[in-house]
C-alpha cells in the first residue's frame, strides 16, 4: 500500500511541475505541451486511482484534443500578425505618400 502512495504523490509533484510551466513558460506552443503533460500526468492518476474510464476522457480531451485546438488557434492569429519589416514598408509608404501631398 504504501508504494501506491508514493506513486501518487510522484504524479501529483509532476502536475504541479507541469502546471507550474504552464504560467511561466512565455513561449505559446511550449505551454501548450506543457498544458498536455498536465492532461498526461492527471491520467495517470486516475489509473492509480482506480478510474480508468476518466482516464481514457482525460488522455482525449486534456492530453491530445484540446492541445491541438490551442496549438491551431495560435497558428492562425501568427498567420495574421504582420512581421516589423512589412509593418516598416508600409509606414515608409504612408510617410512617402504624405510628403507628396
Amino acid at each position: 500500500m504504501s508504494e501506491f502512495w508514493v506513486l501518487d504523490y510522484l504524479v501529483l509533484a509532476l502536475i504541479l511541475g507541469s502546471a507550474v510551466l504552464v504560467v511561466r513558460v512565455t513561449n505559446l506552443p511550449g505551454a501548450t505541451m506543457a498544458l498536455s503533460a498536465v492532461g498526461t500526468f492527471l491520467a495517470v492518476l486516475f489509473v492509480v486511482l482506480g478510474a480508468p474510464d476518466d482516464a481514457h476522457s482525460e488522455v482525449v480531451v486534456g492530453a491530445i484534443a484540446l492541445p491541438v485546438l490551442y496549438l491551431a488557434a495560435i497558428a492562425k492569429v501568427r498567420a495574421h500578425v504582420l512581421d516589423e519589416g512589412e509593418l516598416r514598408e508600409e509606414g515608409e509608404d504612408e510617410g512617402e505618400g504624405n510628403a507628396g501631398r
